[in-house]
C-alpha cells in the first residue's frame, strides 16, 4: 500500500474542566495544557490479553520452498488484498487469514517472501475467491471477510513476512538468547491506515480502528528492517501490541523504529522496565510516544478518542490523549529523553538542515566516518522530536536542560531545526541525544526522526552512513561500550 502523504491539519481547541483541553479536530497536534494542579490517585488499567489461536484442530501445514511441485502457484498479481487475524504470531501457533483474490481459485499455493523477497514457504489453500466488505464502518469494525485458511505458523526466523509480497504478518522468535527485540510500528501503521475509507485522521477521524482490514509494509521502518535481515544479529521482531507483555522483550537491546507515535500506558512501563533493569534501548524513530492508546478485550482495535471529553473511560488516568499533556503526568521525556511536542515538521521547516548537524564526531557512533563538528547526516525527516534546551554554545549548539531531565549521563548527539505544528512561523530545536536515567540504568540512544529507518537511507549501497552509525550504535550497545566518552 503506497503511504499518504504525511499532513497534520489544525483544528479547534477546547477548554475542558478539570480535564486537559484535548479536543481533536482532523489532524491537530494541541499544546493546551492541563489546568489540574493535583496529582490524581494511581489507577492500575486492565491487561488486555490479545485473542488466543482458534480452537479446534491445527491448522494446515505450510510448504517449504521445494515442496508441493504439483500445485500451481498462484500469481501475486491475482492478490487483491488480505489481512490475518492477530498482529504477529509464534512458530506454532495458528494464524487465519483472510484473503481477496481477483477471481475464483481452487487448489493453490499462495507464495510468502521475506522482508528482501526471497521465498520463505507456501502456503496452500483449498479454495481463494473475491471477498468485498461486510460491515457498517469497515474502518472501525475490520472488513469481515470469510476465512480462506487457518495455517499453522511454521518455525522460521523471526522477522516480517509477506504474503503474495502484499499482506505483511509478524512472526516472532522463541529463543530468550538473542541480541535484540525490534518493534514493529504496528499501532501507527493502524492509525494512518485508510483501508475502509477512514483512520485517526482526516475531516471525519475515526476514534478506533480496527487491525482487521488490509495494511501494507511500513514505510518508515521498512528500510532497517530490509538491512537487518542482511547482518549477523540475532532477534526477535513483535508488534506494539506485544510490549504490554514484559515476556516478548527478548534478549540485550531493545529497538524502536520507524514512526511510534501510539503507545499504551502498559507498554511504556514495559520500555522503562526494561532499561530500568540495565538493559540498552535504541530509538531510531521519531514522533515516539505522543498519543496514549489502549485496545478493545479482544486486542483487534486500536482506541485513540484524542479528547478527554468523548473518551468515555471513567479514570482519568486512561484518558486516550497527548502523553505530554496526560492527566498521568508521565511525560516522554521520562522514557525517551525527548518529546514529539517540542519538537516539529523537519521536511516542512525553511530552516531544517534536512538531517542531523552533529555535535561531536570523536563519539563512538561515528567511528570510521570521519566526520567533523557540524557536519550533517542526511536524513530529511518528516517529524522530529526534542529535549529541553537551556541554552546555546557558541556555535550555536543546543545545551540540553539537564535539570528538567534529571539524567545521570547526557550528551548531545546532534540537532536540526523543525517547523512547530501548532505555530507557523515558530521553529524548534530538535535533537538527538544518548543518555542514561541513573548509574545503573540501561544506556539510551534516541536519533528522535520517523525517517531514519526508511528504504532511502538504508538500501542504497553507495550512501551506507546511516547503516554505519546505526552498526557502531548497536554494537555499543550489544558490547557496554562507554558511548559517552569519545572513541
Amino acid at each position: 500500500m503506497k503511504r499518504r502523504a504525511f499532513v497534520r491539519q489544525t483544528g479547534t481547541l477546547l477548554a475542558l474542566s478539570p480535564i486537559i483541553a484535548e479536543t481533536i479536530s482532523s489532524c491537530t497536534k494541541s499544546t493546551v495544557k492541563p489546568n489540574n494542579t493535583t496529582t490524581p490517585p494511581v489507577v492500575t488499567p486492565p491487561v488486555v490479553t490479545p485473542p488466543s489461536n482458534p480452537p479446534g484442530i491445527p491448522g494446515v501445514k505450510t510448504l517449504a520452498p521445494g515442496e508441493g511441485g504439483n500445485i500451481p502457484t498462484l500469481a501475486n498479481k491475482s492478490m487483491v488484498d488480505g489481512y490475518a487475524n492477530k498482529q504477529s504470531y509464534l512458530p506454532g501457533e495458528n494464524c487465519i487469514l483472510y484473503l481477496s483474490t481477483n477471481t475464483l481459485y481452487s487448489n493453490q499455493k499462495i507464495n510468502v517472501y521475506d522482508i528482501n523477497y526471497k521465498l520463505a514457504f507456501y502456503i496452500p489453500v483449498t479454495t481463494a475467491n473475491t471477498q468485498h466488505m461486510q460491515t457498517d464502518n469497515p474502518s472501525q469494525n475490520g472488513y469481515g471477510y470469510t476465512e480462506t485458511v487457518t495455517i499453522t505458523v511454521p518455525d522460521v526466523a523471526s522477522g516480517i513476512y509477506l504474503i503474495a509480497n502484499l499482506i505483511p504478518i509478524i512472526i516472532k522468535g522463541t529463543n530468550d538468547n538473542v541480541d535484540m527485540t525490534v518493534v514493529y510500528p504496528s499501532n501507527t501503521e493502524n492509525a494512518y491506515c485508510l483501508s475502509g475509507g477512514k483512520d485517526l485522521y482526516g475531516n471525519s477521524p475515526l476514534q478506533m480502528v480496527s487491525f482487521l482490514r488490509p495494511m501494507g509494509l511500513t514505510y518508515y521502518a521498512s528500510g532497517f528492517f530490509k538491512w537487518l535481515a542482511k547482518q549477523s544479529y540475532t532477534y526477535n521482531v513483535i508488534a506494539d501490541i506485544d510490549v504490554d507483555s514484559a515476556s516478548n522483550i527478548r534478549g540485550k537491546l531493545l529497538v524502536l523504529t520507524g514512526h511510534s507515535e501510539y503507545w499504551t500506558k502498559l507498554a511504556r512501563q514495559n520500555f522503562d522496565a526494561h532499561v530500568n533493569a540495565g538493559k540498552p534501548a535504541l530509538v531510531l524513530a521519531g514522533n515516539s510516544m505522543y498519543w496514549h492508546v489502549r485496545y478493545n478485550d479482544a486486542g483487534d482495535q486500536l482506541i485513540c478518542y484524542k479528547s478527554a471529553t468523548a473518551d468515555p473511560t471513567t479514570s482519568p488516568l486512561d484518558k486516550t490523549v497527548y502523553w505530554t499533556y496526560g492527566y498521568q503526568q508521565y511525560q516522554p521525556t521520562q522514557s525517551i529523553g525527548v518529546d514529539g511536542i517540542a519538537g516539529g515538521y523537519g521536511i516542512q521547516s525553511a530552516k531544517s538542515f534536512q538531517g542531523i548537524k552533529i555535535a561531536d564526531p570523536k563519539m563512538i557512533l561515528f567511528n570510521g566516518l570521519n566526520l567533523k563538528r557540524g557536519d550533517v547526516i542526511p536524513c530529511s525527516s518528516h517529524e522530529l522530536d526534542a529535549a529541553p534546551i537551556s541554552d546555546y554554545d557558541s556555535d550555536g549548539f543546543p545545551i540540553i536542560d539537564n535539570s528538567k531531565l534529571g539524567f545521570s549521563q547526557l550528551k548531545l548527539i546532534g540537532y536540526d531545526i523543525a517547523l512547530d505544528y501548532f505555530k507557523p512561523n515558530k521553529f524548534n530545536t530538535a535533537t538527538a541525544i544518548m543518555f542514561k536515567k541513573s548509574q545503573s540504568s540501561g544506556s539510551v540512544i534516541n536519533m528522535s526522526t520517523t525517517n531514519w529507518c526508511t528504504n532511502l537511507y538504508f538500501t542504497d549501497p553507495k550512501n551506507q552512513l546511516i547503516p554505519t552509525i546505526t552498526k557502531n550504535a548497536i554494537d555499543a550497545l550489544l558490547n557496554d561500550k562507554d558511548i559517552f566518552t569519545d572513541s
